[in-house]
C-alpha cells in the first residue's frame, strides 16, 4: 500500500458466475485527475489485457502494494454510469443473478466494441464548422477597418448581424465570400469558429389528427383524481408507485401528458416506456405536439449511428422526455423526475436473452434510488402488479371505469366456430365478420383484424404419405410463408425453400394446414379487391420507420383493413377504427404455462378496444371454439374484476406468482446426455441447499426441448423469499463445474416457462 497512492475498485468485462466481486487496480499519477466512477478502462487480468468499468475511488487498499497492477488507459472519457446506476447495477446483478460485468453492458454507449477493439466505439462522429459574431471586439474594431477594401468581409459581418450563428457552408454560399474572408475575420478575433456535432435527427413525421396542437386536454373527475395523486409525489420528491387501471379509451396518455408537464415545471425530466415499437409513433406525436423538440424517441430500430447520437444527446441533457422501449431505462438521462410505463402488463418487458431482466421491476427498483414516482398504466393489469398495488403501502391503485370520449359500449359479438358448416362457411373469414366488414368500409371506417401468428399456414402435410417437413435444428414443424415462397422455422429461424412437393415421397398433394396472417390477408385481398389492406408484424416492420409507413397509410382517408398480431393490440388510437375481427385465440389456451388465461384476456381485451375510440361506435367479433370458457366469459362481460378474482384463486392454490417468485433454470446443449447429466447434478446441488419456503420442480424437459440444435433441460424453483433463494442459488453456481460446451439460463421471474 503505497503512501501517496489512489486506488480504484474495477468491475472486469467477464461472464463468470465466480467473478461477481471488483478488483483492486493502482491509479497511476498521469490518469489520477481523468478517473471517475462509471469511467471504461483498461486493465491487465491474469496474462491478458481486459475491459474494466470502475465502481470506486479510494485512498487505500487491503491489498500488498506489489499484489496491485496499474490502470492501462481509460478508454472512454464520458462515465456511463454515476453512483445510483452503480446502485441498480448492483441490484439487478443480484437479482438476476447475473455477473456485474454482463450488466454493465446495458448502460454502454451503442456501437461501443470495448471489448474486441479497446478503443473508442465504432460509430465516428462527424463535425462541422459553425461561424459566430464576437460583437464586444467587432465593435472595438469596425471603425479602424477599411470595409470597402474588405466589401466580401462586411457581407459575413452583416448576415451574422441578421442571423447569429451559422453553418460555415452556408455562410460562404449566401454570403457569396470566399474562406478566406473567414479566415482573415478570425484572425482579428471578429467571428469565432466552432466545431458542433452534426447530428442524426432521429423523428416520426406520424400525424393522425392534423389538428392535434389545437386540441386542449380537457380531464374529467377519473383522470382529475389520477394526476392529483400523482402530481403529490412528483411535488414532494418522493418514491411512489402508481398504477393506473383505465378501461381502454380512458385517456391515459392525457394523464402521462399533465403529469410530465408538472415534472418539467421542476426542472426534472421524464422517461416513457413502451413495450412496443409501433406504439412509439402514435405515442411521440402526442407529446411532441405539447412539448416539441424537448421530446425524442430512442429504440432498436433507429440504427446504431442514430442511436449512439441520440445516447449523447440524453447524456448532454438536451430532451425532457424521451420515449422508448424497455432499452431506454439504462440511457444515462439526467435529474430524472417521474418513470411511466404504458400497457405495464405487456411481456415485451422482459428482455428474452442474456440478463433476463424485467424493465418494469427495473424502473420501479430506479425509482426507489432517485426517489422518484412510477407511473403503470393498463386497461388490463398484470395480476401480480394489480395484487401489490392492493397490498403494498407504497403502491397505489388509481381506476378510471369510462372512457375518457366515447360515451357508447362496444358491441362484443362472439362466433362458434364448432357450429360452422365448413362445406358452406370460411371458418377464417366468417359469414358475420365478413358482413361486417362490408358494412363498415361502405360508411368509409377502418377495420382492424387480429390474429396472433405469423406466416401462411401453422404446418405443412404431405396428403400421400403424411410427412410434415421439421426444422432440422428444432425438430419443429415449419410454418409456411407465401410472400417469400419459404418454409421458415420461427424459434431458429431457418429457412428452407417450397417447391409445392413432398421432400419424402415427391407428391405434390401438399396441404397447407392451419391459418396464418398471411392467409387472412390474401383471403381479404380476394373478396376485397378495391379496398387498401395493410399488414403488420415482425416479418414487415424489420425497416426502419416502417411501423410509422404503415400507420400512416392505414389512418388516410377511407376505408381500409390492417390485419396485424400483438402488435395492432395495444395503444393505437385511430377514430375511424369502428370494426376488430378477432380470428381465433384458441390455440394460445393450449400452450403449457401458467400465464395463458392472462394472456389470452389481455391480448383480445385490449384489441378489443381499438373500436370506436371517440364518437364513432365499435363492435367486436371474436372466432372461438371455446365460447364457454371462463376467459372468453369475462372478456364478453369487459369484466376484468372477476378474471382477476378468479386468476388470483387458481393461483394461490398452485402457488404461482404473485404468492411465490419463479426462477427458471435452463441447461442446453448439442449433446442430449451431457445435458441430462448436468441438470440432475444441479437438481441434486438445489435439492441439498434450498429448503426453506421454496419447492423445487424437476429437472424435466423444456416444453420447446430442442431449439437451433440445442437440447433443453430445466428446473423450476417456487420460492417464498426470493432474495434468500437467489443467495443461495448465487453460491451454487459458483461452485457447480459444468460441461464447457453447455450453456446454463437463470430466468428470475420469467414471463414464459416454455
Amino acid at each position: 500500500m503505497g503512501r501517496n497512492n489512489k486506488y480504484a475498485e474495477v468491475y472486469i468485462d467477464i461472464k463468470a458466475f465466480d467473478i461477481d466481486h471488483a478488483f483492486d487496480y493502482r491509479i497511476p499519477p498521469d490518469l489520477s485527475s481523468d478517473i471517475d466512477i462509471g469511467k471504461i478502462i483498461q486493465v491487465p487480468f491474469k496474462n491478458r489485457i481486459e475491459v474494466g468499468y470502475i465502481v470506486k475511488i479510494k485512498d487505500e487498499s487491503e491489498l500488498k502494494d506489489r499484489e496491485i497492477k496499474d490502470i492501462l488507459k481509460i478508454v472512454e472519457n464520458r462515465p456511463v454510469f454515476d453512483p445510483e446506476r452503480l446502485e441498480l447495477i448492483n441490484w439487478i446483478s443480484k437479482y438476476y443473478i447475473q455477473p456485474p460485468g454482463s450488466v454493465i453492458k446495458f448502460f454502454l454507449p451503442p456501437g461501443g466494441n470495448y471489448k474486441h477493439a479497446i478503443t473508442s466505439p465504432r460509430v465516428k462522429l462527424k463535425f462541422k464548422d459553425f461561424i459566430t459574431l464576437n460583437r464586444n471586439r467587432y465593435n472595438k474594431l469596425k471603425d479602424k477597418i477599411n470595409w470597402k477594401r474588405n466589401s466580401s468581409q462586411k457581407k459575413i459581418i452583416d448576415y451574422l448581424i441578421s442571423g447569429g450563428e451559422v453553418l460555415k457552408e452556408k455562410l460562404v454560399k449566401d454570403t457569396g465570400s470566399s474562406y478566406s474572408s473567414l479566415v482573415s475575420l478570425a484572425d482579428k478575433n471578429i467571428i469565432s469558429i466552432v466545431k458542433k456535432r452534426q447530428k442524426r435527427d432521429f423523428k416520426y413525421e406520424y400525424r393522425p389528427d392534423k389538428d392535434l396542437k389545437k386540441k386542449k386536454i380537457i380531464l374529467n373527475s377519473y383522470q382529475k383524481n389520477a394526476l392529483c395523486s400523482i402530481g403529490n409525489a412528483i411535488q414532494k420528491n418522493i418514491f411512489h408507485k402508481f398504477l393506473i387501471e383505465g378501461v381502454t379509451g380512458s385517456g391515459k396518455t392525457a394523464i402521462y401528458i399533465a403529469a410530465c408537464r408538472k415534472v418539467i415545471e421542476k426542472k426534472k425530466r421524464a422517461l416513457i416506456l413502451t413495450p412496443e415499437i409501433s406504439l412509439i409513433p402514435q405515442l411521440f406525436s402526442r407529446f411532441e405536439s405539447e412539448f416539441g423538440s424537448r421530446v425524442c424517441v430512442y429504440h432498436s430500430n433507429m440504427n446504431e449511428a442514430e442511436r449512439y447520437e441520440r445516447w449523447l444527446s440524453i447524456w448532454e441533457n438536451e430532451f425532457d422526455v424521451i420515449i422508448g422501449t424497455r432499452s431506454s431505462i439504462f440511457t444515462p438521462i439526467g435529474n430524472l423526475g417521474m418513470i411511466i410505463l404504458d400497457e405495464e402488463h405487456d411481456p415485451s418487458y422482459k428482455e428474452g436473452a442474456r440478463v433476463r431482466y424485467n424493465a418494469q421491476d427495473v424502473a420501479i427498483k430506479l425509482g426507489e434510488i432517485l426517489n422518484i414516482p412510477v407511473v403503470m398504466g393498463s386497461a388490463t393489469p398484470n395480476v401480480v402488479t394489480r395484487y401489490r398495488a392492493e397490498k403494498e403501502n407504497d403502491f397505489t391503485l388509481l381506476k378510471i371505469p369510462v372512457k375518457a370520449q366515447s360515451s357508447s359500449p362496444l358491441e362484443m359479438q362472439v362466433v362458434d366456430l364448432k357450429k360452422i358448416d365448413r362445406l358452406k362457411e370460411d371458418v377464417t373469414i366468417t359469414g358475420k365478420l365478413f358482413t361486417a366488414i362490408s358494412e363498415e368500409l361502405e360508411k368509409n371506417n377502418k377495420v382492424i383484424i387480429f390474429l396472433n401468428r405469423r406466416g401462411y399456414s401453422n404446418f405443412v402435410i404431405c396428403n400421400k404419405c403424411g410427412s410434415v417437413p421439421k426444422c432440422s435444428a428444432c425438430d419443429l414443424s415449419y410454418n409456411y410463408h407465401s410472400d417469400r415462397r419459404k418454409l421458415v422455422c420461427h424459434h431458429c429461424g431457418r429457412e428452407q425453400n417450397y417447391t409445392g412437393r413432398c421432400l419424402v415421397c415427391g407428391a405434390d398433394n401438399i396441404f397447407l394446414y392451419g391459418t396464418g396472417i398471411q392467409r387472412v390477408q390474401s383471403k381479404l385481398q380476394m373478396r376485397f379487391k378495391n379496398t387498401p389492406i395493410l399488414r403488420m408484424d415482425s416479418d414487415v416492420t424489420v425497416k426502419k420507420k416502417s411501423h410509422q409507413e404503415i400507420l400512416s397509410r392505414f389512418i388516410s382517408p377511407g376505408g381500409s383493413i390492417l390485419i396485424g398480431t400483438q402488435m395492432v393490440a395495444k395503444g393505437l388510437d385511430i377514430e375511424d377504427v369502428t370494426l376488430v375481427g378477432v380470428i381465433n385465440c384458441d390455440s394460445m389456451l393450449g400452450l403449457p404455462d401458467y400465464h395463458m388465461n392472462e394472456r389470452v384476456y389481455q391480448l383480445i381485451t385490449q384489441v378489443s378496444g381499438r373500436a370506436g375510440r371517440e364518437r364513432k361506435k365499435g363492435r367486436v367479433i371474436i372466432q372461438t371454439y371455446n365460447p364457454e370458457s371462463s376467459v372468453m366469459k369475462n372478456i364478453l362481460a369487459s369484466d376484468y374484476e372477476s378474471f382477476y378474482r378468479q386468476e388470483l384463486a387458481n393461483r394461490k392454490e398452485l402457488c404461482y406468482p404473485p404468492f411465490s417468485n419463479l426462477i427458471n433454470i435452463i441447461i442446453s446443449g448439442k449433446e442430449e446426455n451431457k445435458v441430462k447429466k448436468d441438470i440432475k447434478e444441479l437438481f441434486a446441488e438445489i435439492s441439498k441447499d434450498i429448503r426453506t419456503g421454496s419447492s423445487i420442480l424437476g429437472p424435466a424437459p423444456a416444453p420447446f426441448y430442442k431449439i437451433n440444435l440445442f437440447y433443453r433441460w430445466h428446473i423450476i424453483i417456487k420460492s417464498k423469499n426470493i432474495e434468500y433463494s437467489n443467495k443461495i442459488l448465487t453460491k451454487i453456481l459458483k461452485r457447480f463445474k459444468k460441461f464447457d460446451e453447455n450453456k446454463i439460463i437463470i430466468d428470475v421471474d420469467p414471463v414464459w416457462i416454455l
